[in-house]
């Protein structure tokens, strides 16, 4: 690069001094035919309106990219003025910058504004960034400087100090944390776009999906971009956390995630913060660490613990001596890498690091705060105190120069070796701890696997499944030909080579079979403790003594049948649940509340029960209730209604259920001539008929007959497996009609399983089905090894449990409504009480 271009920015410095928002300034722009290091300056236009000023050097909205100003927001709203990173700031002075710019003027009238510091780039910084990017990539590559031939940045000591030194120049950092990170590599070798990926989501139904639509406008509220439903930032946030949650189902959504992307996308364009995000999740961070378990961000704290008594041992005291829990703040400040407590300048310069260090940053800043209030908390006389100090010490921090100064004098020789060798060692007792199947002796062995993107594809449309069949056939064949012909060229080294690689790779996938089993057993023993503890905070009464240990003894297996078919002595009245309100009109009716439970005392009539409660007896409609399922000795409970707790459905539908698919999905098989992965609901489809299929005349007929005459109503005549194969075959018949995706059919399984309380059973009776699971998984997988075994112990704890789970809540446009005005219609004609206009 010539000299004229530096010079050019050295004189442009009054102009180039800062990155408004409405003036794109990638200072380093990526161009396929000539790429150059210059500014492009592509002017927004602002005739919407005519109120809005140039943005200042430093000024309000100047530190964000322009397709993320609010121009809307910003006219709308008169009763703040903002920083230049969008964040409101309430009106109480006049607000002059350090440079003598004033903010922008909405209104004729002049407004009270406070004083801010400006938020501006030394020309002078960024050109010896720039300098050094020349240098470094010219000399590796040899010819003109393109960033379309940087996917990445090598890690040098000259890199390292001048991050530590001023950090990345802010409008170099879209581009610098995209290579140094690794993200614009993993986009470019992607498969699949993020748009295609967003799309797939989209059309999955999945429970992460109404957590996050919760989160939106929790996540930044201060900010402008964030503020609103209709805020520029909202939808952008949406697409990229539901892409995410999408993308990795072991994950799912964690709300720390929510200030990480809503801060990328003020620097960053939608689909390159998506891809960053990939990073920190695959690269940057632990395995584990959004996880259910959360074992990763669990044994951080463990060695952050370790690092300060090794760094800072008066501290290290000082919190023994208080009995301080540091996990009770810090792990809030690790899973939203300090998002959320920072000021964004500060926490730029902390990002700057991380992109370059990793995790080993948390550490080091961590390190390095706590060492600048060491005073304070040695000083201090009572565990209040030190928790005050310890909550109040980002937002304290001001100057992050002072806090580099801080790091590189106490926690530089915290390194990547030091913090692996501490996380196997704690990584290994919390797996002992809760899963009680690692061991901690080995812990120099042990590792979690990191988090891996599940790229999946939607069913083809059956129009053209034989197209895609033809095509991928007429492919296989070309291919075949012409490996053919090259075999004839192929040494028998290249043979004796190819089949060495082949086999170190199923040994390696084998030496990672049993770490997947251990983290699958941690998280499903996580998600049925919160299960259980969630019945007896919400009914005591009839499970706070609940035993949650998983008996794995082998008469436990023969008790399973034997409790499902027992039948109990005394029959209990059959019981509804109110679906909605019924008042009563005249004597002989009975009124109610929805969710009300009715003890019902004659069905007689189709359409007209006669029932009780609290004492009152009458008749009610029968469409208006559901009748509650208390065979068996199951008692109704409330905590198991999702119609009533929402939680206990979120619960199962969200984090139970990613684990159970997780299960499902390892080591399961790929059919390419589908193009993309299988679904475990394939699988389930074809076990479930297997097992039934010896017997299916009789099993057939035993389903007309209980269909006909009701035979299951007041006990369970159908075996475990004969029930599998009904309910399989209902949520097809259901969901088909629909047209909803294999997620949802999963997930709707699992309910019914949980209310008939057979799931453990059903797992083992899939299971057993050698033929069916040879043919869909691998030999490495989780249902071909007698793992599958530790998890129906785990299951069976929630058969203690009185689930009442809908399984059709997921559909699409389900209204009960018509149903309900149905049965009025038959009710009013059965009574004669009609006209012929009905």
């Amino acid at each position: 690069m010539s000299t004229e271009i530096g010079s050019r920015h050295l004189k442009e410095n009054a102009r180039n001094a800062y990155w408004p928002g409405h003036v794109i300034a990638d200072s380093l722009t990526e161009d396929n035919q000539e790429i150059k290091l210059d500014r492009k300056l592509v002017q927004k236009d602002s005739k919407e309106d005519k109120n809005m000023q140039k943005l200042r050097p430093g000024g309000a909205f100047s530190a964000i990219i322009s397709s993320m100003l609010p121009l809307d927001s910003i006219n709308q709203d008169d009763q703040f003025c903002y920083d230049p990173f969008g964040f409101k700031i309430e009106q109480e002075q006049p607000v002059i910058y350090n440079d003598n710019f004033i903010d922008i003027n909405l209104s004729s009238s002049p407004r009270p504004r406070p004083v801010l510091d400006s938020f501006t780039e030394d020309s002078k910084h960024k050109l010896k960034w720039i300098a050094y990017l020349e240098f470094t990539i010219n000399g590796d590559m040899g010819s003109a400087f393109s960033w379309d031939q940087v996917t990445s940045l090598d890690r040098s000591e000259k890199l390292r100090s001048m991050i530590r030194g001023q950090g990345i120049p802010h409008s170099l950092r879209p581009f610098i944390w995209m290579r140094l990170s690794s993200a614009l590599e993993k986009k470019q070798k992607s498969k699949f776009k993020y748009v295609d990926l967003f799309k797939n989501s989209e059309q999955d139904h999945f429970n992460a999906s109404k957590q996050i639509e919760k989160d939106l406008l929790r996540t930044l509220p201060s900010n402008a971009c964030f503020t609103a439903a209709d805020s520029v930032g909202i939808p952008r946030l949406r697409r990229v956390l539901q892409t995410i949650a999408w993308l990795y189902p072991n994950i799912g959504y964690c709300q720390g995630m929510g200030t990480i992307v809503a801060s990328l996308l003020l620097f960053l364009e939608e689909e390159d913060s998506f891809w960053l995000m990939c990073s920190i999740l695959e690269d940057l961070l632990p395995a584990s660490y959004y996880s259910h378990s959360l074992i990763g961000v669990q044994a951080d704290m463990k060695v952050l613990r370790q690092l300060i008594a090794t760094y800072l041992p008066e501290l290290d005291l000082q919190f023994k001596t208080h009995d301080i829990e540091l996990s009770l703040i810090c792990i809030n400040w690790y899973l939203t890498l300090f998002s959320n407590v920072f000021d964004m300048k500060i926490l730029l310069r902390i990002w700057d690091l991380f992109f370059y260090e990793g995790s080993t940053a948390l550490f080091q800043i961590t390190l390095a705060m706590f060492k600048a209030n060491e005073a304070k908390i040695l000083s201090s006389e009572s565990s209040s105190q030190i928790f005050s100090i310890l909550t109040e010490m980002p937002a304290q921090l001001d100057n992050a120069d002072s806090l580099m100064e801080t790091l590189i004098r106490v926690a530089s020789s915290v390194n990547q070796n030091v913090l692996d060798s501490s996380r196997r060692k704690h990584q290994a007792y919390l797996m002992a701890q809760i899963g009680q199947i690692v061991n901690p002796a080995n812990c120099h062995n042990f590792s979690l696997i990191k988090e891996r993107a599940h790229y999946r594809t939607h069913e083809p449309n059956r129009a053209n499944i034989f197209k895609l069949i033809k095509r991928t056939f007429k492919k296989d064949f070309n291919n075949n030909h012409a490996e053919s012909k090259d075999l004839n060229r192929c040494t028998n080294h290249s043979s004796v080579h190819s089949l060495n690689s082949e086999s170190l790779y199923m040994d390696d996938e084998l030496k990672m079979k049993n770490v997947f089993q251990t983290e699958f057993l941690v998280n499903l023993r996580q998600i049925v403790l919160k299960i259980a503890h969630h019945f007896q905070t919400q009914d005591p009464q009839k499970y706070l003594n609940c035993s949650l240990n998983a008996d794995y003894s082998v008469e436990s297996h023969n008790r399973d049948y034997e409790l499902y078919a027992h039948s109990t002595e005394h029959k209990r009245a059959k019981r509804a649940k109110a679906l909605l309100d019924f008042e009563k009109t005249d004597d002989d009716e009975l009124g109610f509340k929805k969710n009300d439970i009715i003890t019902v005392l004659s069905t007689k009539d189709d359409h007209c029960w006669i029932g009780e409660v609290s004492g009152a007896k009458g008749w009610f409609p029968s469409r208006f209730v559901a009748m509650i399922d208390e065979r068996n000795g199951k008692v109704y409970s409330s905590a198991g209604d999702d119609a009533v707790s929402e939680k206990i459905g979120n619960l199962v539908r969200g984090e139970f259920a990613l684990v159970i698919r997780a299960i499902f999905e390892h080591g399961l098989k790929k059919w390419s001539v589908l193009g993309g992965t299988s679904h475990p609901w394939s699988f389930i489809e074809e076990a479930a008929k297997k097992v039934v299929e010896k017997d299916f005349d009789s099993v057939y007929s035993r389903l007309v007959l209980c269909r006909t005459f009701r035979l299951d109503e007041d006990g369970k005549v159908l075996t475990p497996d004969e029930l599998l194969y009904k309910s399989v075959q209902a949520i097809n018949m259901s969901h088909d009609a629909r047209r909803v995706g294999m997620d949802v059919k999963f997930r709707s399984l699992l309910s019914v399983g949980l209310n008939e309380r057979v799931l453990h059973i059903w797992l083992e009776t899939l299971c057993s089905c050698v033929d069916t699971v040879e043919k869909w998984y691998h030999r490495w997988s989780f249902l071909r090894s007698p793992g599958w075994v530790q998890i129906k112990c785990e299951l069976r704890v929630l058969a203690q449990f009185s689930f009442l789970l809908s399984q059709d809540v997921e559909l699409p446009n389900f209204d009960r409504d018509l149903a309900i005005n149905e049965c009025i219609k038959d009710m009013l004609v059965k009574h004669h009480l009609f006209s012929w206009d009905i």
